[in-house]
Order: structure tokens, then sequence, then C-alpha cells
């Protein structure tokens, strides 16, 4: 026998051949609707368990009506709540949420004294300041005849107001929360300065920024220019030393 010296070998699989092919497509196909039709009932049913759920957030945001107005942790409480089901009880201040709770009216009377705040104090700070400032200045206007907010609530309404791309947002400075109320950018120098002033009593100097971040003479000023120019930083050589530069946003802080 030379067969096993020829190389064949008459017992080798063969494929699956058309037929196979076409009943393996059709298998396929078939697995497919069948996942399609899953996939299709479990979101239809994952969409009536959510309007279920809505139905119940505002029979609980009726029932709860006072607490939620006059107790600011429990605001910020259910608006977490609200966030995880899709429902923004600020987008608008008409409909149920306006209605029930009138949140819309109270973000939007806190939003304009935000915005009335800050362009009030913009010739002392340049349009920079913490957050916890702004939250303090603004409950000593606010005085205790109004609803109490909290920095919840503040951070709250500058984040609505911020959509508008007027200038007012949040940025992280160094771990601290700060407020922004003019169309600048802060890059990571702006950031590390910051820092250290912060650290540094509120002002920089030339050569404690070029010891502590390494920086060259070219790339101190670079980074105050526009801060200079927006009345962020105000330059002081009355006490007879090297040059001091004060950042506003933290004689406060």
């Amino acid at each position: 026998d030379t067969s096993c010296l020829s190389g064949s070998n008459p017992m080798r699989r063969r494929g699956p051949g058309i037929a196979g092919l076409r009943a393996q497509k059709a298998a396929k196909a078939k697995l497919q609707t069948v996942a399609k039709k899953l996939e299709e009932d479990n979101i239809e049913h994952m969409t009536k368990q959510l309007e279920v759920f809505k139905k119940n957030l505002e029979s609980f945001a009726a029932k709860h009506k006072d607490r939620i107005n006059q107790n600011p942790l429990f605001r910020h409480q259910f608006q977490q709540l609200c966030a995880k089901t899709g429902v923004d009880p600020l987008a608008s201040r008409q409909g149920f949420w306006s209605q029930v709770l009138g949140l819309g009216n109270f973000y939007y009377e806190l939003a304009v004294q935000i915005i009335q705040l800050c362009l009030a104090l913009r010739e002392e700070n340049g349009g920079l300041m913490t957050l916890k400032e702004l939250f303090r200045e603004l409950s000593r206007r606010r005085g205790a005849h109004q609803q109490k907010a909290s920095i919840q609530d503040v951070e709250q309404a500058i984040q609505k107001v911020a959509i508008l791309g007027s200038g007012f947002r949040i940025v992280q400075v160094g771990g601290e929360a700060m407020v922004m109320s003019v169309p600048r950018e802060l890059n990571t120098d702006h950031s590390a300065i910051i820092t250290h002033a912060r650290d540094s009593g509120g002002y920089v100097t030339r050569s404690g920024v070029e010891k502590k971040l390494g920086w060259p003479k070219h790339r101190f000023r670079q980074c105050l220019d526009m801060m200079l120019q927006e009345g962020m930083v105000w330059v002081d050589d009355q006490h007879g030393g090297e040059r001091q530069y004060w950042f506003a946003c933290l004689l406060n802080a």
C-alpha cells in the first residue's frame, strides 16, 4: 500500500459544503433576531421602570416640598437622586418641577445675585475669587430673610450660568474651587503660581517662584501678564524689598 507514501489521506475531513454554510448562516441570523428581540424587550422594560420611578419621584417631591425648599442638604441629596434618573428640576422655570418646588425660580434668582456680586467685585479681584469667598459674601448680602442657600446651590446656579457661555464657571486650582467671571482661560502655569501664592501668604516674588517652581524670568513674566492686565494680581513696591505680586482672589480666602 503506497497511499501513505503518496501523502494522500482518504480519511481527510471534508468542508461543510453549500448546504452546511446555508444552515450556519440561517442559524446565525435567527440568533441575531432573538438577541435583538431580547434587547428591545429589556429597553422597553427599563423605560417603563424609569417612568414609574419618575412618577414616584414627583410624588416624593410634592410630599416633601417644604423640606426640599428649606433644607439645603436635603435639597442637594434630592438633586443627586434626580440626576441619577435623568431628571433636571432646574431645566425650566415652567412645568411640574417649577410649580411644585419653585426650584427654577430659586436658582434663577440665585444666579442673578451671583452675577451681580461678581461684577461688583471685578474691580477688586479681576474676575477670579474662591468659591468659599463668593458663598460667604453672597450669604451675607442675601441675609436671613431670603431662602437659605448652600454652597452646593451656588455651584448649581453657576453651572446653569456657564451654559450661556458668559465666562462664568468654576475651575479647580491646586485643589481649591475658584469662580471665574471673565472669558479667560487659566493654564497650568497660572494654576501653579496661584497655588504657590496661596501657600506663601497670598503673594509671590520672582526669586521665590524661581526657587520653588524653577521658572526662568521670561516664564514668570509671561504667566503674570494676563493676570496683571485683568487686575487679578496687584504689584507692591512699598515694603522696601523685592517686588511682591499679590493675588486678589486670596486676600479674603
